[in-house]
């Protein structure tokens, strides 16, 4: 990073960075950042700037960095380890890229993207259940990681040791993982572009309630912003529609859209034709 450049970093986001054990001095602000470009920055208008850091790798590979000046909130800084750093097994760099526009995103809207974890209890739970499904989810979440490596893409490492492994289970605050959980969910889906919600699996045995399922929609990807498709209220839950059954599509097809009868086994006890 040149002096230039350094010059203009706003204040808060160095001393993030610096509290961190990061020299912003030492990012390269021309070098290629690995991964794809995920399609959440668009909305990611708090984006200070974005960089290699030659250093990071093995452990980390990723950063974002929030500003903490009063008054100047919301405003994020990410920082990469170059391509060169990434060894087999390590995390997948596009992986890397989406999760941390996650965290900007969530540091444009909220300030801090751990209030993800506010965002959720309020969310999910009704004002009847006063204990919080945050540590449960985080609990099914690490008990079925081995299903999101094999069939969402979760890198091992984040199996083995990071946000889904069995270690987080053994720190007193668990549940407060869960934000780190979600970006690494909605990172997946990206890269599949595919709705971790409509996963039978994840629907049975892990976001296993319709609010658990609405409510990560609302906190995750575009939903952070106005800028999904649907242009809905960011962070606010929607209804889930499920996919129709053969009936419905029946009812909504040419033929049968404003009802009808429908031809039936000769069995049927009510006679050849059923009304729909």
């Amino acid at each position: 990073m040149t002096d230039e450049e350094f010059s203009k970093l706003p204040k808060g986001i160095v001393d993030v960075l610096q509290r961190s054990g990061y020299n912003p001095k030492n990012f390269d602000t021309k070098a290629t950042i690995p991964g794809e470009k995920p399609y959440t920055q668009m909305g990611a208008s708090s984006l200070v700037g974005e960089a290699v850091n030659p250093r990071m790798g093995k452990n980390t590979f990723g950063i974002t960095a929030p500003e903490d000046d009063a008054g100047n909130a919301n405003r994020s800084y990410a920082a990469y380890a170059p391509a060169q750093n990434y060894k087999p097994g390590d995390p997948n760099p596009t992986h890397v890229r989406a999760h941390e526009m996650e965290h900007v995103l969530a540091n444009q809207s909220l300030e801090d993207a751990s209030e993800l974890n506010t965002m959720w209890d309020k969310m999910a739970d009704s004002l009847r259940n006063y204990k919080s499904s945050r540590a449960f989810v985080v609990n099914r979440l690490i008990e079925h990681a081995p299903y999101l490596q094999k069939e969402w893409g979760l890198d091992p490492k984040a199996v083995e040791t990071g946000y889904f492994s069995k270690n987080v289970l053994k720190r007193p605050d668990k549940e407060n993982f869960l934000y780190e959980q979600l970006a690494s969910l909605s990172a997946l889906e990206q890269a599949k572009n595919k709705k971790l919600t409509e996963d039978p699996y994840v629907r049975k045995y892990i976001l296993n309630t319709p609010a658990q399922r609405e409510t990560y929609d609302a906190l995750t990807g575009l939903r952070q912003t106005r800028l999904d498709a649907k242009d809905l209220p960011p962070h606010t839950r929607q209804p889930e529609r499920m996919k129709p059954t053969f009936l419905e599509m029946l009812r909504e097809g040419n033929w049968f859209a404003q009802g009808g009868s429908v031809p039936m086994p000769d069995n049927y006890s009510d006679g050849s034709w059923k009304l729909i």
